[in-house]
């Protein structure tokens, strides 16, 4: 299976064979994943006990980020052992749902986002942000776009929605990506959109 997955070749012919190996129907197998929606958000008392751990914020971010197990253990100073103590957490949380093997099946939607001004969100801003933004993104492999200009609040609503279909097309490119580990590197992306006039051009309006 970890094989079709990486060659991303799971043709429905394929599915249909798997599905008559395990005695089911695909539309029973959609039937049971249907009975357990996922969130989009989590609540404030999860989000809160996330961040106060830095090192569980790190596990839950790496496993929102779908990493496995032994590539969390190659890349980072945990042993597999301190992991699973963060995945039973997240588990408890209900995060995640640990499954045997040290498999992970994310209890969150693919449109999954921390809270608008949430604690996650507000140490994200605090740290996070002010060290990304940092850079002067002159890199050959950096982008930098920055543009604004007076708009209708229709105008709005469809800058918005362009900025979250963006979102969600980075998120399943980071997704999709099977590129060889050893070869990968870290990468962050930024949309960000607010009613706002810069405070140095107030001297001048009208």
């Amino acid at each position: 299976m970890k094989r079709l997955f990486s060659r991303g070749d799971l043709s429905l012919k394929r599915v249909d064979l798997i599905c008559e190996l395990l005695d089911t129907g695909l539309s029973d197998i959609l039937a049971r994943a249907r009975e357990r929606p996922a969130a989009d958000r989590l609540t404030l008392a999860q989000e809160q006990e996330i961040v106060a751990d830095p090192k569980l914020f790190l596990i839950a971010w790496l496993v929102l980020n779908r990493l496995p197990i032994e590539d969390i253990v190659r890349s980072y100073a945990f042993t597999e052992r301190e992991v699973l103590r963060f995945f039973y957490k997240l588990d408890r949380l209900k995060v995640i749902e640990l499954q045997p093997g040290n498999r992970v099946r994310l209890l969150v939607s693919r449109h999954f986002s921390w809270r608008a001004g949430g604690p996650v969100q507000r140490y994200i801003h605090r740290k996070l942000l002010r060290e990304f933004m940092s850079s002067h993104f002159a890199g050959p492999q950096d982008e930098f776009f920055f543009h604004g200009g007076e708009v209708s609040k229709a105008a709005l609503g469809e800058i918005k929605l362009a900025l979250r279909n963006t979102q969600r097309q980075c998120a399943e490119i980071i997704e999709r990506d099977r590129g060889p580990r050893e070869n990968r590197r870290g990468a962050a992306f930024l949309l960000a959109l607010r009613p706002w006039k810069y405070s140095g051009f107030r001297q001048f309006e009208r």
